[in-house]
Parts: C-alpha cells; sequence; structure tokens
C-alpha cells in the first residue's frame, strides 16, 4: 500500500464541518480549522500561539481535560467556551494526545455545538416552572372567591366575584395553552440549524396573522425590504409573540401597532421594531418582562411570551430588548444578523 499524502489529511481538518484544533504539549493552539475559528469567533492569526485556557468557559472542566492529556488518557464530556465576543457556547468534546513514536507529541480536540439545544432546553424548563408558579397563584385566587360567594350566595356581588372566577379562569386556560404550545415547539426545534431565512416574508405573514386574531387593533407598517437573516423555523413564532404582546398589553381603546425593518448595511444586522401605543415599560422591569430575572418567589417576569421571543432571538445571536417610544408607549427592537443565502 502506498503512503497517503499529508496534505489530503490536513484538508480534511480544514475542511470538515466540526470544529477541530490541535495544541502543543504546552496547551498553545498549533492548527485550528474553519469550523473552530467560526464555533469561537476567531480570525486563524489571532489565536494559533494562544494558549487553549483563553477560550475555557469552565476552569474544573479545562483543568480535567488538561490532567488526562497529561496521563495520556482520552477525554470526553461536555463544556463551555467563551468565544471572543464574549459569548458562552456549550459543546460535547473529544480530545486525546497525538502519539508520535511513543512520544506525546500534542494533542487533537473536536466538538459538537450544543448551544441551541441546551438554550432551548433551559427555556423549556423555565417555562414549565413559570407554568407551574401561575397555575399555583390562579388557583388559589379562584378557590378564595369560591369560598366567599359560597358563604353569601344570596348577596348581590355574588354574581361579580362569579365573573371574577370566570375572567381567572380563562386567562389561565389561555396562559396554560400558550405556555404548552411554546414548549412544543422548543422541543421540536431544538436540534434545527441557524440558516438564511426571508425575514421580510415571515414578517409580513406573521402580521397578517396577528392582524385576523386581533381585528380591533390597527397594524402600520410599509412594504419591508427583501432580507435574510440567520434563523430557524422559530423565527415567526417569537415575532408573534412579540406583536401579539404589543395588543394584549396595551391600554388604549384603540390600539395601534408600528412595525419597521432597518438594514444596518454596516453592522451586518437587520432590526425589526414593534412600537406600540399602549402604557409603555418601566426601566427596572425591562429585563423582568423578558424572564431574565426574578425579584422574589412570588413576583416572576410575567412575559412567557416574550421570555420565549427572548430565548429564541438569543439562539441566532442576536438581541432583543425594548425602550420607551417618541411619544408613548413602547418599542420593541429585534436585531438579527443578515445573511445571504449564498454565505451558507
Amino acid at each position: 500500500m502506498g503512503t497517503t499524502d499529508p496534505e489530503l489529511y490536513r484538508e480534511v481538518f480544514r475542511s470538515t464541518d466540526i470544529p477541530m484544533l490541535i495544541a502543543d504539549t504546552n496547551f498553545a493552539f498549533q492548527d485550528i480549522n474553519d469550523a473552530g475559528l467560526s464555533f469561537l469567533d476567531y480570525e486563524y492569526d489571532e489565536i494559533i500561539g494562544e494558549s487553549v485556557g483563553v477560550v475555557a468557559g469552565d476552569e474544573e472542566v479545562y483543568y480535567e481535560i488538561v490532567e488526562h492529556m497529561i496521563a495520556g488518557e482520552t477525554w470526553t464530556g461536555e463544556f463551555t467556551a467563551r468565544r471572543n465576543d464574549d459569548q458562552v457556547v456549550y459543546g460535547n468534546g473529544f480530545a486525546t494526545p497525538i502519539v508520535v513514536d511513543g512520544e506525546v507529541e500534542g494533542f487533537v480536540a473536536f466538538f459538537l455545538d450544543t448551544t441551541k439545544q441546551r438554550r432551548y432546553q433551559n427555556a423549556a424548563e423555565v417555562l414549565n416552572r413559570l407554568l407551574r408558579h401561575d397555575l399555583r397563584n390562579e388557583l388559589n385566587i379562584i378557590y378564595g372567591y369560591t369560598q366567599q360567594v359560597a358563604t353569601r350566595i344570596d348577596d348581590e356581588n355574588a354574581l361579580k366575584e362569579l365573573e371574577i372566577v370566570q375572567d381567572r379562569v380563562l386567562d389561565l386556560v389561555q396562559k396554560s395553552q400558550r405556555a404548552r404550545d411554546l414548549r412544543e415547539l422548543l422541543e421540536r426545534s431544538h436540534d434545527a440549524s441557524n440558516r438564511p431565512v426571508r425575514l421580510d416574508v415571515v414578517l409580513k405573514n406573521r402580521i397578517i396573522d396577528t392582524m385576523v386574531e386581533f381585528p380591533d387593533a390597527e397594524f402600520v407598517f410599509d412594504e419591508f425590504p427583501e432580507v435574510h437573516v440567520v434563523a430557524d423555523d422559530l423565527l415567526g413564532n417569537a415575532l408573534e409573540c412579540v406583536l401579539e404582546n404589543a395588543v394584549t398589553h396595551n391600554d388604549k381603546d384603540d390600539p395601534i401597532v408600528e412595525i419597521e425593518l432597518d438594514c444596518d448595511t454596516e453592522e451586518d444586522r437587520v432590526v425589526v421594531t414593534v412600537t406600540d401605543n399602549g402604557p409603555g415599560i418601566p426601566v427596572e422591569q425591562r429585563d423582568l418582562i423578558f424572564g431574565r430575572e426574578e425579584f422574589d418567589q412570588l413576583h416572576h417576569g410575567t412575559g412567557i411570551s416574550l421570555f420565549f421571543a427572548d430565548n429564541v432571538v438569543t439562539s441566532y445571536n442576536g438581541d432583543i430588548w425594548v425602550e420607551n417610544a417618541d411619544d408613548d408607549g413602547a418599542r420593541f427592537c429585534i436585531a438579527l444578523r443578515e445573511q445571504s443565502p449564498t454565505d451558507e
């Protein structure tokens, strides 16, 4: 049998879609393929010669890998890495010493990106906790009112209290159904790959769906420019959550929702803005509504739909935030990375 050209091995290493790296015995980067550079957001010259520790997101796991390499053992497991842009990513990895003529010459590692799966799983778990919390509170309210009705059934206010109970039950049913629907979407889509998606088409379709759902609200928008962004099948659901929020939490008799789509060519990103004429959102509550924090055990982020939208947009390495509108109300901004279909 002939000797295989070493250049063939180098080409396989560079072109494989799985992130891979080679380190020397001092645990400094000696080589990394294109998938690894993309995963860690580095240029080749930026990372070669640097310690592998610069991308370690969990020191304990990093030292565990180092100990295995020094002992000449293979390591497999879950890890956390910190990208060049400071974003934390997750993966399942494999690392093993490179042995030549009985001597360890370095180490090779490859890993599978599980960041999206981890975020969606975390989101599903939080949705479950939110749902259980809301169920318990709502059922307690129902129980309290029914007790009051039972003790004074002839009271003329009983009907009003029963109407409150009915409203709470309907709210509970809607909230439970929404949480179940969102969880099912997460479970079905956590392993979907990001790809270029026609944002203008998805956005327009979801606006039409929301207009049908809320015929008393006014939706204002112009023709959107054709643009592709990094996303997946959940993009439409995330946009719809934001559009619905602009109506359901609007205290005006005539809710108005304005939608714009702006392309920032310098930043290679696209920003969707959804502006309403509602009551606005205080600064101290802007993280709370996305479920990013809770200030005690009884007051959780109430925006289940916004929590869903936040996690989906984050999985695209995008961003979502809320600010004051120019006149009144709130403006939700969704920033997504632009990607041409030819960039795949």
